[in-house]
């Protein structure tokens, strides 16, 4: 019996999956910008605006602090690069990178790796790069993990929270700790030879010819940790600040909109917000959702939602202005369009001798 339908693994279902996937980041995103909108109808822009001039010009500051967020995150990765100032990658160089995959993530959640891999390929190969990127993606969760750990406990010991939020965080937690313990095994077992088995299979078989560079990757991931264990913990040491620095972000709006807020009162909608937003990956830049997640936790430790809604919007436009320069280093080096990044081209997947 014949089929016009092309077969599974054919350039056209590609092509098919990869447009289908490309609507439905479309329709989530105008479905988040409608719920935004739907907040500033309810709570009406004028609170809002009023609540933004008492922000006013200490927005800059704002955007300025959270480069030592951005310079821990990026110094995380350079120690499991390597610290040596003579090295093949300088620090200006990982941070460029780091700040490139940041671009990328914030819409899409997943894709930075490969991205920071192949900006650094050229100084010490992709295979080593995209190692190095997978272990720092693995150091800084963890680090978001004992973040959220100590955030949630503070949290929960000094809000009376509704019982329904109380075990949604703990929930949250519970599922977040499964996560990064499946990380620690999985990728010291070799994780991407043995998924690329487990998916190398019927319409999907041609990935199998990524065998042996998925190998490789594999024997640069479990040389870290192996060798260099005391650089992923230092790496999850250099990472914590940075997840901290959005308590202090949020404690200084805090105190501009009111002055009767606390240190708990920042803690409590940092790191809830946190957790919620990290279970709604799939929203592109979470917009929408982000905001009406932060204004309820405004309104929940006892400050109004157009304040929630003003520090939520101050929160995006800072994002924002900070990927700008991630955005600068992916169009100068020619890599906005990742699905021409495969594991079998460029620098780095044959042997290197670094």
């Amino acid at each position: 019996m014949s089929s016009d339908a092309p077969p599974a693994s054919s350039p056209a279902a590609a092509d098919k999956r990869r447009s289908g996937r490309r609507a439905l980041r479309i329709f989530l995103f105008a479905i988040g910008v409608g719920v935004l909108a739907a907040i500033l109808a309810v709570v009406g822009w004028r609170p809002v605006a009023a609540n933004l001039e008492m922000i006013g010009w200490w927005f800059p500051v704002l955007v300025l602090l959270y480069a030592f967020v951005e310079l821990a995150f990026a110094y995380g990765w350079k120690v499991i690069i390597g610290r040596r100032r003579d090295g093949p990658v300088t620090f200006a160089e990982t941070f460029a990178a780091y700040l490139a995959s940041s671009s990328v993530n914030y819409f899409t959640a997943v894709g930075g790796e490969p991205i920071r891999a192949s900006l650094l390929a050229g100084k010490i190969g992709y295979s080593r790069a995209l190692a190095t990127a997978t272990v720092h993606r693995h150091a800084e969760m963890t680090s978001q993990f004992i973040y959220l750990l100590l955030g949630a406990g503070l949290t929960l010991a000094h809000f009376h929270l509704p019982a329904l939020l109380r075990w949604a965080a703990l929930g949250s937690l519970v599922l977040f700790g499964a996560v990064i313990l499946w990380m620690t095994i999985a990728l010291r077992r070799g994780a991407f030879g043995a998924l690329l088995d487990r998916v190398a299979r019927g319409p999907l078989k041609s990935l199998a010819r990524f065998r042996t560079a998925a190998g490789k990757l594999d024997e640069r991931i479990g040389e870290i940790y192996q060798r260099r264990q005391e650089h992923f913990l230092e790496s999850v040491a250099w990472c914590f600040p940075g997840w901290c620095g959005g308590i202090l972000e949020t404690y200084i709006i805090m105190r501009l909109l009111s002055p009767k807020a606390g240190f708990f009162e920042a803690v409590a909608v940092e790191t809830l917000a946190m957790l919620v937003n990290t279970a709604l990956f799939f929203i592109p830049a979470r917009i929408g959702t982000a905001e009406g997640v932060r204004a309820a936790l405004w309104v929940m430790v006892g400050f109004t939602a157009a304040q929630g809604i003003a520090y939520g919007l101050v929160r995006r436009a800072r994002e924002i202005v900070w990927l700008i320069p991630g955005v600068v280093v992916l169009l100068k080096r020619h890599v906005l369009d990742i699905r021409h990044m495969q594991l079998t081209t460029g620098p780095g997947l044959a042997e290197e001798s670094q």
